[in-house]
């Protein structure tokens, strides 16, 4: 992953305050976050937790999704060569899978590419309440077990579930089966176990 990329919340929060004409002490005051804790979050020197950012998102009649979206705008653009991309592969080999999430996402988004060759399995414990997932199959055949469901997927089918229980994934194609998978939260009532 490359370390060089940096998220400016701060200048983020200061551009949308100063653009919707609110001082430190508006915001303080529709927010219920101190004046103190504001300044220091444009200031980079505080990292803010998820429920004081809905509450400054809130405040800044802003959604919290619409916030870091866009971030993208004040940051540097910056492409991650596929040698530098994490890779973590299952025990047996058979399984392996590509973070392509940004690690400024993970508390509340993440997203791979799950490759498995011939009899690959991968087996998820829940990950926690109002998470989601959603697999959609680039090429190959997979099963998709949950607790009580099984569903087939082939080639370009999509799948979206609760991942609020335990669910496992298996290649049911005679080749590499790939799929795109994407986690995420419930901003407000979620959180990755």
């Amino acid at each position: 992953m490359n370390k060089n990329i940096e998220i400016n919340i701060g200048a983020r929060l200061g551009n949308l305050r100063k653009r919707k004409k609110m001082t430190l002490d508006e915001l303080s005051s529709k927010s219920g976050v101190s004046k103190s804790i504001l300044s220091q979050i444009e200031r980079n020197i505080s990292n803010p937790t998820v429920s004081t950012m809905i509450r400054i998102s809130e405040a800044l009649d802003e959604t919290l999704s619409n916030f870091f979206t866009n971030l993208n705008k004040i940051k540097d653009k910056s492409i991650q060569k596929a040698k530098e991309t994490p890779l973590i592969s299952s025990k047996d080999g058979l399984c392996s899978l590509t973070i392509l999430g940004a690690g400024e996402t993970v508390n509340w988004l993440q997203w791979y590419m799950l490759t498995m060759k011939p009899k690959g399995k991968l087996k998820s414990k829940s990950h926690g309440s109002n998470t989601y997932e959603n697999i959609t199959v680039l090429n190959g055949e997979v099963e998709i077990q949950l607790k009580q469901k099984t569903e087939i997927l082939k080639t370009g089918d999509t799948f979206r579930f609760e991942t609020n229980q335990d669910h496992c994934l298996i290649n049911k194609f005679k080749g590499i089966t790939k799929l795109l998978m994407v986690n995420y939260i419930d901003p407000i009532n979620g959180s990755f176990s």
